[in-house]
């Protein structure tokens, strides 16, 4: 028999009761088996994308939050998170063997970090370079992207597919790839929202429905 972490359930012991507290996570007695999750995450062993896809489907599934931090120094960490509910030790079983079939194939963890960092789906606690925020910002608007804020003072950025990428040169698109790569790398860094923010207010025109937006005709 496997031996688990102490925190982790094991396969005879028997789930708590559901309280239906609104701090809980679902009712693990209704998750799908942790083993039939992962037989059906081996069909997707030769699609990386489909795999991290369902994988993230099976954490969200069974009450689990994923998030990733990116240090002061550039390393990437992995952190999941679980309600602090009577079932936790049942959560912890599904994420103890999702994360070791994960990691059973060496290129899908950089891939899930990959794909949450381009979804600015972490928390960024690299330095700010003001500098660095003012060019992304400047080569992103020049290959036609826009930066919105909401009314409530959000950061968004709003735009179509940009001309390079349709019809021009390779090293048109790949000038505007590279652009819109930096742009997005600043963008979600802790504390890189507020000048973003001043510099659209600024810079930008305010609509009728209260958005500011700064795009290349005016920046």
């Amino acid at each position: 028999m496997e031996r688990l972490p102490p925190h982790v359930a094991t396969a005879e012991e028997p789930i708590e009761s559901y309280s239906g507290d609104r701090r809980d996570g679902p009712d693990m007695r209704l998750a799908m088996p942790i083993e039939t999750m992962l037989a059906n995450l081996r069909e997707l062993t030769d699609d990386d994308v489909g795999y991290i896809d369902l994988w993230r489907q099976y954490l969200k599934s069974v009450g689990l939050s994923l998030h990733l931090q990116i240090d002061k120094e550039g390393e990437r960490h992995l952190q999941i998170g679980s309600p602090a509910d009577p079932q936790i030790r049942h959560r912890w079983r599904w994420m103890h063997f999702l994360v070791r079939d994960l990691d059973e194939v060496e290129d899908r963890r950089p891939l899930l970090i990959k794909l949450m960092q381009r979804e600015g789906v972490c928390w960024d606690q690299r330095p700010v370079n003001r500098r660095a925020v003012t060019a992304a910002m400047r080569d992103f608007l020049r290959s036609e992207g826009r930066i919105l804020v909401t009314p409530d003072g959000r950061v968004e950025e709003g735009a179509g597919i940009p001309s390079a990428l349709l019809g021009g040169t390779d090293d048109e698109a790949a000038a505007c790839l590279n652009a819109n790569h930096a742009f997005f790398d600043v963008r979600h860094r802790f504390k890189a929202d507020p000048q973003i923010k001043r510099a659209v207010q600024m810079l930008g025109h305010k609509t009728n429905n209260g958005w500011w937006v700064l795009e290349a005709a005016r920046a």
